[in-house]
């Protein structure tokens, strides 16, 4: 209204997008230099940092890439100088409504991208679960942040090195503070001047011009983004991918060995002090040896 009322001579308008995330096009697919807004989120999910998000993980995330962003002001500049008298001032652009993606969804093909093009130097294997109740959010950070991050602070004290993972779990957890408003939030946008805008481009400037989220491809602007993350942003060779997934193999199978021993020696300890798990113990053991005695005689005959 001020603007209106105030600035009704001048070609002004008023552009408003959501997130802002890496390029989907220009300069190239998933260029990024900075550590920024999502960005930050995919590395820590890509360097095994972060293993969960609070909000509802079929909520849409309400993302645009930053070259569509920057088409859209070139076109919102040219309409603005042509078009003065117009009272479309409020310009807003974002994807839940037009082209959604869930943040389930951007989190599996994150967890997928990163197991196939790894970091060299890796936290924990990626790996993410959604946090619906909110009251649930801190015993999961508890569990699979501060209590990790605990005993790594510890280990790297033991090497003689600064310990740093409960200073950044305290980091992250403010910055997904912020971004749970928005995520647990839905917001309803209006389109009609973006449409309207949309409207106005040539037909043989489109492909140039082009800021229309409904031809967004995410799982490949998502795939782009996290491999973009790796080779911009940490600068790593790609052809040295495959040490990097051996990398995350090795960390698997000690995973699993160590969840192994745990089994056991839980297992061990509740069979030398508990009478029900001797029996029921005895009665698993007891049901798989007849099984296999029916198997052996299925396959003799």
């Amino acid at each position: 209204t001020l603007l209106q009322n105030e600035a009704k001579d001048l070609p002004v308008a008023i552009f408003r997008p959501s997130i802002i995330g890496t390029p989907y096009h220009e300069p190239l697919p998933g260029y990024i230099d900075c550590l920024q807004g999502p960005t930050a989120l995919l590395v820590a999910c890509g360097k095994g940092v972060l293993r969960t998000m609070a909000g509802d993980r079929y909520g849409a995330i309400d993302l645009v890439p930053v070259d569509y962003c920057s088409n859209m002001v070139i076109v919102l500049g040219w309409i603005t100088a042509l078009d003065r008298a117009s009272n479309h001032l409020i310009y807003n652009y974002n994807t839940t409504a037009l082209n959604p993606m869930k943040y389930q969804t951007m989190y599996y093909w994150t967890v997928e991208t990163y197991h196939d093009n790894p970091f060299d130097e890796i936290y924990r294997r990626p790996w993410m679960i959604h946090c619906r109740p909110a009251f649930m959010w801190p015993v999961f950070h508890f569990v699979l942040h501060l209590v990790p991050g605990f005993f790594a602070d510890i280990l790297l004290r033991l090497s003689g090195k600064e310990p740093i993972m409960l200073k950044t779990y305290r980091k992250l957890n403010k910055a997904i503070s912020y971004l749970s408003y928005f995520v647990k939030i839905p917001f309803t946008w209006s389109h009609h001047n973006y449409h309207r805008l949309l409207s106005k481009v040539p037909e043989e400037e489109r492909d140039k011009f082009n800021f229309d989220v409904t031809r967004i491809d995410w799982r490949t602007y998502v795939e782009a983004g996290c491999i973009g993350t790796k080779k911009y942003l940490f600068n790593e060779d790609m052809s040295n991918v495959h040490l990097a997934r051996q990398n995350i193999k090795r960390r698997r199978n000690i995973r699993c060995t160590i969840d192994f021993i745990m089994f056991l020696l839980g297992s061990c300890f509740l069979y030398r002090h508990s009478r029900i798990a001797r029996e029921t113990l005895s009665s698993v053991l007891g049901m798989c040896l007849k099984w296999l005695k029916n198997l052996k005689m299925f396959f003799s005959v």
